[in-house]
């Protein structure tokens, strides 16, 4: 017999969904996890933990759904996806700041004609990126003295806007860095504005909101871009005016301080786990260096770099909007469908979804570096790109720039032909101090079953994951025997 949807669990009112408005943006995870606990405890012969959970958040009504099967029916089924839109949902908080027209704010079938176009633009990029990200990388690292103690989210976060604005933006020949450093400032003014709590924009002669000041570094930002696409230095080619003004849209989105510190979050996850993490005694860039096979090599540095998108996303989640009544199907046979009313936002929480044991089994909270290595990359993956038709366009692109990172730090980079000195160098990480906050090591997958309460002291969510407190750590660097 079926069974009548039902609405997602919970009922806040006007008042609580101001308190839930500051717990959600404080920590997703504790928030949600606080939630579960609680209609476990209301309904214990439920034992299904992700069900969708009800929330005010910026005083609308929101599902959030943590469930990996239910995220994917939104996502990639196509009887949903048409009822849901993403301009709809991100209006308020993206397009002031990212003005259309740009994929992230497209809707099909509109979308989906400008993805392809923009998808053999990005094809373009793939020949460059390795030996731009290793020189990138040599010369980061050679500015830090071998043994020197650094903060290690810190010291990427500078590497990853260096890596996206010399693939996306080429430097005039008498510029020596100042032009960069200033779209760099003016996209955090940006993110400050497009993030603030004050969403009013106020622009006096004694003080002026950040929201304001977002929306000027915007005007600036524009102004930048747009010239760099007219004289030529951008990776792009341009066709006329329309598209170039496309292809200025899009560089606001590729080089934008979200951007970049989603970079550096990825990056920082994976090389604590490639020089950290412990499998039979030895760290993973030992065993890496132990495949006399490239392919191989390659292929287990892509399982490990999978692994990590599957339990560490930079980016939490992502917002669409109901314009229809959806029903989500059950997360389990015995589970009820979940009836999203029209107009209501859907928050699809990604860090959930790929720990979600019905998708990964026993070991779906474990950091497990050869999960895709083992079973010939037949396994699903992770959302840290999303899913479906408005999966994230960059997908290859930064899977790229990862895998140069770490093939850089192994000396190893492959297809890349150098007459520096510098190409048989080798980096590695070192830890400067004890153990990881148990927060970090959730985070990182190798500590299953931390209490939210710890993953919400140690671990920062929004806009991008990182640690709350430094993780310092000692850089080595030296010639490959």
């Amino acid at each position: 017999m079926s069974q009548e949807p039902l609405l997602p669990y919970g009922s806040p009112s006007i008042l609580s969904g101001i308190a839930e408005n500051f717990a959600f943006h404080s920590s997703p995870e504790n928030f949600i996890t606080a939630r579960s606990l609680a209609f476990q405890k209301a309904h214990p012969h439920q034992t299904d933990s992700r069900i969708p959970i009800r929330a005010k958040v910026l005083n609308r009504n929101v599902a959030v759904i943590s469930s990996y099967d239910q995220i994917r029916q939104i996502l990639c089924d196509e009887e949903i996806t048409s009822y849901l839109s993403s301009s709809q949902a991100y209006d308020e908080l993206m397009a002031p700041f990212f003005p259309p027209p740009n994929l992230l704010l497209h809707d099909p079938p509109y979308h989906q004609e400008r993805k392809n176009a923009w998808v053999e633009r990005m094809a373009t990029l793939n020949e460059s990126i390795r030996p731009l990200v290793r020189e990138t990388v040599l010369d980061h690292f050679r500015n830090i003295p071998s043994g020197s103690i650094v903060d290690l989210y810190e010291s990427i976060k500078p590497l990853s806007w260096r890596i996206l604005l010399s693939i996306f933006i080429q430097k005039d020949d008498d510029e020596r860095g100042g032009e960069h450093a200033d779209i760099e400032a003016l996209h955090e003014d940006l993110l400050r504005g497009q993030f603030s709590l004050f969403p009013v924009s106020i622009n006096t002669r004694l003080w002026r909101s950040p929201r304001s000041k977002g929306l000027q570094a915007r005007q600036n930002l524009q102004s930048i871009l747009g010239d760099k696409v007219a004289h030529g230095r951008c990776p792009f080619a341009v066709g006329g005016p329309e598209e170039g003004q496309d292809i200025a849209n899009h560089l606001l989105l590729f080089t934008s301080s979200l951007a970049a510190k989603g970079l550096a979050s990825l990056l920082s996850a994976v090389l604590l786990n490639l020089f950290f993490f412990k499998e039979g005694g030895s760290s993973l860039s030992t065993k890496i260096q132990t495949f006399e096979d490239s392919k191989q090599r390659s292929n287990y540095i892509q399982s490990m770099i999978l692994e990590v998108e599957r339990l560490s996303p930079p980016v939490v989640g992502i917002m669409r909007r109901t314009t229809q009544d959806i029903i989500l199907r059950g997360n389990q046979e015995s589970a009820p469908p979940t009836l999203i009313p029209k107009s209501w936002d859907l928050w699809l929480y990604f860090v959930g979804a790929s720990r979600d044991p019905a998708a990964f089994g026993e070991t779906a909270d474990r950091f497990t570096p050869g999960r895709y290595y083992n079973s010939g990359f037949s396994r699903q993956e992770g959302f840290a790109f999303g899913a479906g038709a408005k999966n994230c366009l960059g997908k290859d692109v930064i899977r790229m720039i990862v895998s140069a990172v770490v093939e850089t730090c192994l000396g190893q980079i492959q297809g890349v032909n150098s007459n520096s000195s510098s190409e048989d160098t080798v980096i590695g990480l070192q830890a400067d101090g004890g153990d990881l906050p148990a927060g970090v090591q959730a985070w990182l997958g190798w500590k299953p079953k931390v209490n939210p309460e710890e993953w919400a002291r140690d671990i920062k969510q929004l806009p991008t994951q990182r640690p709350r407190k430094p993780i310092m750590v000692v850089v080595q660097h030296q010639l490959a025997s």
